[in-house]
């Protein structure tokens, strides 16, 4: 789309979605377009994420502006605008058209424009005189935000209580569905692949499944242009398809609740986390905010790892950084990487030249592991103030969890009332042996505490509609192992002290490290996770034997046999889709990933998604939403 929608070259193996493991290709001298890009709200959460404002310079993208502001004209410059199909859009389009404000027109819709508003289009660019101008119209399919290489959402808020609230009108569900279908397809045509679908039976999941699978076969079927069989995607794919797996989030909610441990879980819990963009104060009171970049060679590598690991990893790409940055300095004579001026050197020292390229990487290194220090002690501060080490702890045993420490946890005055809810909310939905009395009692505690109980009577019916499936574990890492790493993180914060200082990166982990406990996660399967293995290893029986299963691809099933596997298609999975109707998170995700490098497993590629990413806070606010109304939605 930035180069003017010239045809590219099959994306990499190793990326499923729009995120390639490069950066974008710079332009080449062949290559004199300069272009201005514009775009609605949903274009600009589309692209952010994944490209920044240098990539755009390098593809020849001078200026970027939302559609809906003032903007001058600018002759003899073409225009590229990234927008949804909607009737505003294209009004605000015909506004530009009118003031002729380029020279020509690139349009690219993210989903399909329905033919009426393409009617529209066509008066407008008739009424305004500017069709020879409009040079292309293109649907996009890119109705999704791809936060990372494995990771996208849909970027649908409060669809959770939106599908579960008995008030929601029948249009408004069928809106949402058939919205979340549209971008599926798009996901689809992206990835270049038609898969078979799997899905829970009797929800919100069934309906998403049976619409998406309509929709491809009616594509395969009817379309002049096969948007898979000539996609460009598609030549870089394995033969086999993948399995894409549709489940409702109502299969799970303890993790949509829990406080986590490992990096990218804590961030975006604490610091909300959207579109890769974090805020927060510093100790000062001050507001500092980040982009997490994909290629980020720290959040890579540390994202899911557990924090106390973070902590340690960040003591070791310190010394790195200072030992590389002691080699230029030493090499170009000077004393700090402030003293290096690249104009004085014209070459011909010995290791000189190579000393001055790596000034542009040190550079960016320095900012990344500035930034990740400022995140890791604003994160270390917040744990501290909400001892989240201590909901933690209770959370991954808790089912081992009795009324007094639960009682307890609640009449802590140190505890927000926000930890609290959540904490009880998990082991509510865990244990069988809460009883009517001892929930008065739990609900008094809690009110007293100045929690919010509102979500409880959600939770009761939910209980009582499903019991929830309790995370089966694995056996935890050996203890001289775990007792080795704590040891060495409870020493880290006197290392980056010295560290930091003689780095020059920020220095603010003194002090705050001691008192924070050191634990490392139980390993465990979500109960996404477990129903992915079933699913992908395609074995009879089991709780995943009655999930639909549909192949757009095949003459539709009828009768008794309808939506069941069919015989001889019981070979395993090597590539997955999972997408969860109702919201998603960081740590499903990095679940699923973890599941595929388990060691012993046939090496399995998944791409995780869900209508939104969703911090435990947030979901706790549907729920409390949905707690004047009835049980889940049967719509």
């Amino acid at each position: 789309m930035l180069g003017l929608n010239a045809p590219i070259e099959p994306p990499d193996e190793a990326s499923s979605l729009g995120a390639s493991s490069q950066s974008i290709p710079p332009l080449t001298i062949t290559d004199p377009v300069w272009k201005v890009l514009v775009y609605d709200k949903f274009g600009q959460d589309v692209i952010s994420p994944l490209v920044k404002v240098n990539d755009l310079r390098e593809r020849g993208v001078t200026i970027q502006m939302p559609l809906f502001t003032d903007r001058l004209p600018i002759p003899d410059v073409p225009a590229i605008y990234f927008v949804q199909p909607t009737t505003d859009n294209i009004r605000r389009l015909g506004e530009d058209f009118s003031k002729r404000l380029y020279d020509s027109y690139y349009l690219n819709f993210s989903s399909t424009i329905p033919r009426a508003l393409l009617e529209d289009l066509a008066s407008t660019t008739i009424s305004t005189q500017v069709t020879g101008d409009i040079a292309q119209i293109y649907d996009q399919y890119l109705d999704y935000v791809c936060l990372d290489h494995n990771l996208f959402s849909l970027h649908m808020d409060d669809s959770y209580r939106i599908l579960n609230d008995p008030s929601s009108s029948d249009t408004n569900i069928e809106a949402l569905l058939d919205k979340i279908v549209g971008s599926l397809f798009s996901v689809l045509v992206t990835m270049g692949t038609v898969p078979i679908i799997r899905s829970q039976r009797g929800n919100a999941a069934e309906v998403v499944a049976t619409k998406l699978e309509a929709r491809l076969r009616d594509h395969l079927l009817n379309s002049k242009r096969n948007l898979f069989s000539d996609n460009p995607a598609a030549a870089g794919r394995s033969a086999a398809r993948p399995v894409l797996i549709i489940l409702d989030r109502n299969l799970d909610l303890n993790t949509m609740l829990s406080h986590t441990w490992t990096y990218a879980t804590l961030v975006h819990d604490i610091f909300d986390m959207k579109l890769n963009k974090l805020a927060f104060l510093d100790e000062e009171g001050k507001r500092k905010t980040f982009d997490i970049d994909a290629h980020d060679f720290f959040w890579k590598k540390n994202a899911p790892n557990p924090f106390p690991q973070v902590a340690e990893d960040v003591d070791l790409e310190i010394n790195r950084y200072k030992t590389d940055v002691d080699q230029v300095t030493k090499s170009c004579g000077v004393s700090s990487l402030e003293e290096v001026d690249p104009n004085e050197f014209s070459g011909g020292a010995k290791g000189l030249t190579s000393a001055i390229k790596a000034l542009p990487e040190l550079t960016e290194r320095k900012r990344l592991l500035d930034m990740h220090m400022n995140i890791a002690t604003a994160l270390l501060r917040t744990i501290q103030e909400r001892h989240l080490d201590q909901f933690f702890a209770m959370e991954e045993a808790i089912t081992k969890q009795t009324k007094a420490t639960i009682s307890e946890a609640i009449r802590d005055p140190a505890k927000s009332p926000l930890d609290k809810i959540r904490l009880f909310s998990i082991y509510y939905l865990s244990v069988d042996s809460v009883t009517k009395e001892d929930l008065l009692e739990y609900e008094r505690l809690l009110t007293e505490a100045g929690c919010s109980v509102a979500a409880l009577a959600y939770l009761k019916q939910i209980r009582a509609f499903s019991r929830m499936t309790i995370a089966a574990t694995v056996p935890a890492a050996p203890p001289t192992a775990t007792n080795d790493l704590l040891y060495r993180f409870s020493t880290i914060g006197s290392k980056l002290t010295d560290h930091l200082k003689d780095a020059g990166v920020s220095n603010h982990f003194e002090n705050l490290v001691s008192g924070v406990k050191n634990l490392l996660p139980v390993r465990k399967d979500c109960p996404v996770t477990r129903v992915v293995d079933a699913l992908m290893e395609n074995g009879q029986g089991g709780e995943t034997e009655d999930y639909l299963y549909l192949d757009p691809k095949m003459p539709k099933v009828v009768g008794g046999q309808a939506g069941k596997v069919p015989p001889g298609k019981r070979n395993a999975f090597g590539e997955a889709v999972v997408f969860v109707v109702g919201g998603g998170n960081y740590l499903e995700s990095q679940n699923l990933w973890e599941y595929t490098q388990r060691a012993g497993l046939t090496r399995k590629r998944i791409t995780y998604g869900s209508t939104e990413l969703i911090t435990p806070n947030t979901f706790m606010l549907q729920l409390e939403q949905l707690g004047g109304g009835a049980g889940p939605s049967v719509h």
